[in-house]
């Protein structure tokens, strides 16, 4: 590799194989938004290396262009350390439901730049609190769907939560509020208040899911 190296932390959101001896690394930096880079696969790594990164890691990572890359060209992970693991997401499916949700909405949906600073604290927080036992991910999943576009300008407030019934205006302050093990309010209407969220998030601020 040539050129001058970028060193940066962030999410890792998604992996996918590639060509040759590369996965690809979906990640979100609060300095550089998305960015994807390539990892070499060590095959046999040396007993003080690095653990390979996994999703929702938190990574110190030291990127490069490859050799005669334009300076807009991919970059590859020349070293990368792992700052924070989450490896309890993966101990049940709604868990890692809800994770791979959040990661696919903010790699749909990364926000503009003066918004990355509290994209990566809510990354950071959603993440840590799906690795605790008793919570319910999917309150957490709703949360952080409401507070990433909340923070991001978007009317909820104003235009969302007025047009809903005054029950189930009750409901979101007690989801909001309350800890996500609360049984203030019931998985069924979690559900029922996410999908009426993401709806009005599509139709009317063109939000990419799925």
């Amino acid at each position: 590799m040539s050129g001058p190296s970028h060193h940066t932390e962030a999410h890792l959101l998604a992996k996918a194989a590639h060509t040759g001896d590369h996965v690809v690394l979906t990640c979100f930096s609060p300095a550089d938004g998305l960015l994807t880079a390539l990892l070499r696969v060590t095959r046999n790594p040396k007993p003080d290396t690095q653990p390979a990164p996994d999703l929702f890691d938190r990574l110190a990572l030291t990127l490069q262009h490859g050799r005669n890359s334009p300076a807009d060209g991919p970059w590859f992970v020349r070293e990368h350390r792992l700052l924070a693991r989450h490896a309890a997401i993966g101990r049940d499916y709604p868990t890692l439901t809800a994770a791979s949700r959040l990661a696919r909405l903010v790699t749909r949906n990364p926000g503009p730049q003066d918004s990355r600073a509290a994209v990566d604290t809510l990354l950071s927080q959603a993440f840590a609190a799906l690795t605790r036992p008793g919570t319910r991910p999917e309150s957490i999943y709703f949360k952080s769907l409401y507070c990433l576009f909340r923070d991001e300008g978007l009317p909820l407030k104003q235009e969302w939560l007025p047009a809903l019934p005054a029950s189930d205006r009750d409901l979101i302050a007690a989801a909001l509020s309350q800890p996500a093990d609360s049984p203030a309010v019931t998985l069924n209407d979690i559900t029922r208040l996410t999908k009426r969220l993401e709806a009005y998030l599509v139709t009317g601020h063109d939000l990419v899911l799925d």
